[in-house]
């Protein structure tokens, strides 16, 4: 006896066991993806949270004068720190106002015409601008300041340490082996903030101007109080971070959502389908036949 067949499935019938499959792989495939582009993110805020920090700009000037037997100072910077320090000729010229004052010679002075005047000592040397260098770098400025005066015993140390919001400069320099009027050094710092204390020539709310003496040793000291950097960028990337973590939970949510199984659950009856069927020639063939066979026998 032949079936009839209809042309039209049944409507709310369950998935396949394969399309069920490949859907639940889906999340954990969607959540690696957003896993592999936030890894980047993630990556950036770690390296900007441990190497953003305080840093400090400014200037070194060593000079001598002309006649100096050991020859201009020249300031030796490691590969390290070339990006952020340039390094430039330093010449001082004699002060010509110091000429023009000279006392002039009387009628019985010998002092001819051609006779130079006594003037002021000029000096060559190195100047080194620096920008942003941080704490590390910012302590071998002393090293590279003793260096460039060659075989001496010149020691220069300087510190910069940050406690909550004030930032302590801190240096000591033994300039003994340098002689008074032709040597000199000069240190220029700008500080992220404004100086509230400093023994050296503020020139400016941030920075400060150190000329130590030659033939002694000198200090430096500078407080500068403002908010850490570091700690104000860890804030601005863990608000970034969880903007992003958030958008990656509603993609994965709508995805899981289109995703849903749609099929019939334990418990709840399965829809009918209330649309007539189309039968095929073949099945109203077949279901004529059955009418009689099935029809209720008389008593």
């Amino acid at each position: 006896m032949s079936s009839v067949r209809s042309s039209n499935p049944q409507q709310g019938a369950p998935k396949s066991h394969r399309d069920q499959s490949r859907h639940r792989r889906l999340m954990p495939v969607a959540v690696a993806v957003v896993a592999l582009l936030m890894s980047p993110l993630m990556a950036g805020c770690l390296e900007r949270s441990t190497t953003v920090g305080d840093r400090y700009s400014g200037s070194v000037i060593v000079a001598t004068s002309p006649d100096n037997p050991r020859g201009a100072p020249q300031l030796d910077l490691p590969e390290s720190m070339m990006g952020q320090v340039s390094v430039t000729e330093y010449k001082e010229s004699p002060d010509e106002s110091d000429a023009s004052a000279a006392p002039s010679g009387s009628a019985g002075d010998d002092r001819g015409s051609g006779d130079k005047v006594d003037e002021a000592i000029s000096r060559v040397g190195s100047r080194a601008s620096f920008t942003d260098l941080t704490a590390g770098q910012f302590g071998q400025l002393g090293d590279i300041i003793a260096d460039a005066y060659g075989e001496t015993t010149l020691t220069m140390d300087l510190t910069a340490k940050r406690s909550g919001e004030v930032v302590r400069f801190r240096g000591d320099t033994d300039l003994s082996d340098l002689i008074p009027g032709r040597d000199y050094v000069q240190l220029t710092v700008t500080f992220g903030g404004p100086v509230t204390a400093t023994n050296g020539d503020q020139v400016g709310e941030s920075t400060v101007t150190w000329t130590p003496a030659p033939g002694e040793p000198s200090d430096f000291s500078a407080d500068a109080t403002y908010p850490d950097p570091a700690t104000a960028a860890v804030g601005s990337w863990s608000w970034f971070v969880a903007i992003v973590c958030l958008i990656a939970v509603l993609v994965i949510v709508r995805i899981a959502y289109s995703k849903r199984y749609r099929g019939p659950r334990p418990g709840r009856p399965l829809a009918v389908n209330t649309t007539p069927s189309t039968l095929s020639a073949e099945g109203l063939s077949a279901a004529a036949d059955r009418a009689p066979a099935t029809a209720p026998k008389d008593s």
